[in-house]
């Protein structure tokens, strides 16, 4: 366990234990961003030989954080203009569904999902929110880096689908003797989740190329900003692959976890109100060459609502610009609900090493989707 606090919190440690005790599972690396999950904590790597858990990757399954950087040095001269472009990420990113059907990309047809329930919601939900950017911890944000270059970013996963997928495969699961789910690789169920678990993946991927698509058009066309294609990173941390570790094969499973193989390029974040980092891999054995995918959460959602107020969300966001007509309702996301990610940072020195800073300089985010109705 690489911890940024003395010791785990209460539930978080039974969850460990119930993993710890699951069939097949023979390693367990815990990240400094850790905390409480659904049934599997978030920040967590697990090793199997022949077990699938498909909890152990979460239902947004592909989830992850893309960054690129503009070909300019400055994006915004004055509060006017940090607006406008919150205004048009509005209109031209939703959080839950675009107004019209898209086609899904041709990237998807090819690899197809497992069942024709599956497809069909494929060409329903996921044709209809390719492009989205889900509630609560997602986000895009505008930043900086230390040569005063600047950056766009973008958190979000493979939205409904994810979901959808996740659940129809739990519900042909085995129950192992905790109560984790489980499904045999070489069986043709385990089969079936690998290869809908890789559409996901891309699905993911695609939806936040497809936003970025977006986010470029808008400063090309309003700026005559564009930005570096070649600096384009992508980086997944909600997934299971094979991999080689102590000389043997194994399933490596990570929720909200990077890989961090020796010098692969990741992508750890912040909160809204402070940096975030892409990282080189250290290719720790023992972590299973993994790393934190971000701060981690402090308080619950609910917690944060009731002990951060507004003004104190305030003068935690400092100059980082955001959208102040909702900011009371995005309470549960300020940087005092997470972990002090250079703490975490720190705690991670021999996962990886810092290769560059990202100050964020404006933040865009939807509330969750209980108040999305309040959302122009």
């Amino acid at each position: 366990m690489w911890l940024a606090e003395s010791r785990l919190d209460v539930s978080a440690q039974v969850n460990l234990d119930r993993m710890s005790r699951s069939e097949d599972v023979h390693h367990i690396a815990v990240m400094p961003d850790v905390h409480l999950g659904h049934s599997v904590n978030n920040g967590t790597v697990i090793a199997t030989e022949h077990l699938i858990y498909p909890q152990a990757v979460g239902g947004d399954i592909g989830c992850g954080i893309a960054a690129i950087r503009f070909a300019a040095a400055r994006l915004f001269d004055s509060d006017q203009q940090g607006h406008w472009i919150i205004r048009e990420l509005y209109r031209r990113v939703p959080a839950l569904k675009q107004r019209e059907t898209r086609n899904l990309p041709e990237r998807l047809n090819q690899l197809q999902l497992s069942n024709e329930s599956l497809i069909k919601k494929g060409q329903r939900e996921g044709a209809y929110q390719l492009g989205t950017l889900g509630c609560g911890n997602h986000f895009v944000e505008f930043q900086e880096d230390e040569t005063g270059c600047a950056w766009f970013m973008i958190h979000t996963g493979s939205r409904a689908m994810g979901q959808i997928i996740t659940e129809y495969h739990l519900a042909c699961a085995a129950t192992s003797t905790t109560g984790l789910k489980y499904l045999d690789c070489q069986s043709p169920q385990g089969q079936a989740y690998l290869q809908d678990m890789e559409w996901a993946k891309q699905y993911a991927t695609l939806n936040r190329l497809a936003i970025i698509a977006e986010v470029a058009e808008i400063m090309e066309n309003h700026f005559n900003i564009k930005v570096d294609e070649d600096s384009y990173l992508d980086c997944t941390h909600n997934f299971v692959r094979r991999e080689n570790h102590f000389g043997r094969e194994w399933w490596v499973h990570r929720k909200s976890a990077i890989s961090a193989q020796p010098e692969e390029l990741g992508i750890v974040a912040g909160s809204m109100g402070t940096p975030s980092f892409i990282v080189r891999g250290m290719g720790l054995a023992e972590a299973l060459c993994s790393s934190s995918h971000g701060a981690g959460r402090v308080l619950s959602r609910t917690e944060a609502r009731k002990t951060i107020s507004q003004k104190s969300m305030e003068q935690q966001l400092g100059t980082v610009r955001y959208d102040e007509n909702h900011l009371r309702n995005l309470r549960d996301e300020a940087p005092g609900a997470y972990r002090d990610i250079h703490k975490v940072m720190r705690t991670q020195r021999e996962l990886t090493r810092q290769v560059t800073r990202l100050t964020p300089k404006l933040n865009f985010k939807y509330p969750d989707r209980k108040k999305t109705n309040l959302i122009p």
